[in-house]
């Protein structure tokens, strides 16, 4: 997933980018100490130069590690006495589970469930800060597509919609969290969720997407920004990276509207915007 069965890993040179990064811009003692870590792994022998080639930030290989954690993480699985997570399949597994492990992955669990929200439900709730146990989600009106229980009725979940009110909700365990640390992206997270059960022979999603979504291109994203803080309800500066903070200006917006506060930036949303 990180680089599209390693076919899009990056072209460039490592040493570079982290170099070039440590002397400008505004994150200066980061990459230094990814140039640092650079070095250690070659100095180490479990890489060459030329096998260090990745993004324009440094990070490399199938994995896309960022040298800090390649050169903390990274396994020597196969004993041939090097780490080598870029070509060899096994010390490549072996690192990706390392990190996943060191993250709080808990073996032999899930990562969430899909489930059924009912019309009217407080889309408040879906929040990463709001945590209940699975009982007291069903006590809420959630419960699975299949009618099945929930094993653990006493796990913490926390509810995600990543289609907002129209689409599939989903209650999100502690390994889902383990993703994330290794990919902030709740889209990404979601997908390899879902992946890693569809390779194991689990069933596709039972609900649909809203037929007529669309993602926002960073501009209207942008633009979503500038009138959600025109109208005092975005405090940030426009970016056009929707994080926590749009969210919560969104749903403060939908709340005025009367609308469903899901927080979710539609294209429905931000022509609602665009008409106010």
């Amino acid at each position: 997933m990180e680089s599209n069965y390693s076919t899009q890993g990056g072209d460039r040179p490592v040493l570079n980018s982290t170099a070039t990064l440590a002397c400008i811009g505004r994150r200066q003692n980061y990459f230094k100490e990814e140039f640092l870590s650079a070095l250690e792994i070659l100095n180490r022998g479990d890489l060459t130069p030329d096998e260090m080639v990745g993004s324009w930030a440094g990070a490399f290989g199938p994995t896309q590690f960022m040298p800090t954690v390649y050169k903390k993480l990274a396994v020597d699985f196969d004993g041939d006495g090097r780490r080598d997570a870029v070509s060899d399949v096994a010390d490549l597994i072996a690192s990706t589970s390392n990190k996943l492990k060191k993250d709080g992955w808990q073996s032999g669990e899930t990562w969430g469930y899909e489930v059924v929200v009912p019309r009217g439900f407080n889309y408040l709730l879906a929040d990463r800060a709001k945590n209940y146990t699975l009982a007291q989600w069903q006590q809420l009106g959630l419960h699975r597509p299949d009618g099945k229980p929930f094993p653990h009725p006493n796990e913490k979940a926390f509810l995600l919609m990543p289609a907002g009110a129209d689409g599939p909700g989903f209650l999100m365990l502690p390994n889902f969290r383990a993703i994330l640390r290794y990919n902030p992206a709740e889209s990404y997270a979601l997908a390899i969720g879902h992946f890693a059960d569809r390779l194991r022979g689990g069933q596709p999603f039972v609900q649909q997407w809203p037929s007529g979504d669309r993602v926002l291109s960073r501009d209207e994203r942008y633009e979503l920004q500038q009138l959600l803080a025109q109208r005092g309800f975005y405090k940030g500066q426009p970016d056009g990276n929707l994080g926590s903070d749009t969210r919560k200006a969104l749903r403060s917006f939908q709340v005025s509207v009367g609308a469903p506060a899901d927080g979710y930036a539609s294209s429905t949303v931000l022509d609602r915007l665009r008409g106010q």
